[in-house]
């Protein structure tokens, strides 16, 4: 059943949305289109928090949009969206409302328009299918998002079976969203979760990578991660890596004492690459596998030939995966150098011994980001037994 929330009884204001993406609204509005503001911007605000990035849904159609901003442009080969670009390289994000197209119909399942209770049913969650209605200043909400948001619950429109079966990479958002918002997940939706693990292992590894990478700069990679272990998910992403950690719950616990330390310096601003926060997801399992290997041993090769063999879901650019293994090969060391005192000069000179450091700072709990954490520990706190200096 439909709710309308009329303006005296939400605390969405417009003084909460991006000027930008007002225009948008107005203009649509001015022109005899319906224009809601839609998905996370709505929660967000709902929930007293500030959007990252403003959508709006429209019956405009694509040509229509773009005759009527100027600053648009399409994009999307087979359902097209426009990208209004404003100052900054900001920019907003306009769709037509769409629709499930009917079952054996011939119609293109992308290029399928609809009416707005017809988009909302196409969206993924609850929480994220509201409309705000700048004609009128009310909230619309079609799937009883706003109860769930009441009552803090995280739960997939419509069947998960089939939700997840139509889009595996739902079962991340769902993991995604209850961290983020500290939302428990409503029990139908998270026994599908469970059940329908396995249907991430068909999905486009660089599409699973992507995804990733969003929960790496969220500031909530440690709850997800505590979440993607929970549901038994480590090992579809990870394959044998996570296999490992699903196998060994004390590294599982050093791994998510790590992850929230980055997650710390996230959130004070600091720029952690990718690659590097990779290194400290993959540097438990590392260390283990280093232990059960001879030390004359490459480690570089044997960590990035491992990392193929483990049968990553995730595609991980080559590139990044050969700085992973270095990283893990300096950071070994390092941890070889807390009890002896030993530390070749040499492996300073190399060009991942930087962000080898930092990570070490972060295995060790430390929220200082960018000095150089293992160089100090060796002047204040590694055995005097054997002097570390520069060979001749």
């Amino acid at each position: 059943m439909t709710k309308i929330l009329r303006r005296s009884f939400h605390n969405i204001s417009r003084r909460d949305i991006d000027e930008d993406a007002l225009k948008v609204l107005y203009r649509l509005n001015r022109n005899g289109f319906k224009a809601y503001l839609v998905g996370g911007a709505v929660r967000d605000i709902l929930l007293g928090k500030k959007p990252n990035d403003y959508d709006i849904a429209t019956d405009a159609r694509p040509g229509q949009i773009k005759k009527l901003f100027s600053n648009s442009f399409l994009i999307g080969r087979r359902f097209k969206l426009a990208h209004i670009r404003f100052k900054g390289n900001k920019i907003i994000e306009v769709a037509t409302f769409r629709r499930e197209p009917e079952e054996g119909s011939d119609e293109d399942i992308h290029n399928t328009f609809g009416t707005p209770e017809e988009d909302a049913h196409r969206r993924d969650i609850t929480i994220n299918a509201l409309f705000y209605n700048i004609a009128d200043f009310s909230v619309i909400d079609y799937v009883d998002g706003l109860n769930d948001i009441n009552k803090g619950i995280i739960r997939i429109i419509g069947n998960p079976d089939i939700r997840f079966k139509e889009d595996p990479v739902r079962i991340l958002r769902v993991l995604r969203h209850s961290s983020r918002q500290n939302f428990r997940i409503h029990h139908d939706t998270a026994s599908k979760v469970f059940q329908n693990r396995d249907l991430l292992k068909g999905c486009s590894g660089a599409r699973m990578y992507e995804e990733i990478c969003k929960d790496i700069k969220s500031g909530f990679l440690m709850p997800v991660f505590f979440q993607l272990d929970l549901f038994g998910i480590l090992p579809c992403l990870l394959g044998n890596i996570g296999q490992f950690y699903s196998d060994n719950q004390i590294e599982t616990s050093e791994l998510l004492n790590y992850l929230k330390t980055i997650d710390a310096l996230n959130i004070s601003g600091e720029d952690i690459p990718i690659q590097d926060v990779f290194s400290i997801i993959l540097w438990p399992w590392a260390r283990h596998l280093a232990g059960e290997n001879i030390d004359n041993q490459d480690k570089s090769k044997m960590f990035h030939d491992e990392m193929i063999k483990a049968g990553l879901q995730i595609q991980v650019p080559k590139l990044v995966m050969a700085h992973i293994a270095q990283v893990l090969t300096i950071l070994n060391n390092m941890n070889k150098a807390v009890k002896t005192g030993r530390f070749k000069y040499s492996e300073r000179k190399k060009a991942s011994y930087q962000d080898a450091s930092k990570m070490f700072g972060i295995i060790r709990g430390e929220y200082i980001y960018n000095n150089d954490p293992f160089g100090e520990f060796l002047r204040t706190t590694a055995p005097r037994t054997r002097k570390w200096r520069r060979p001749r």
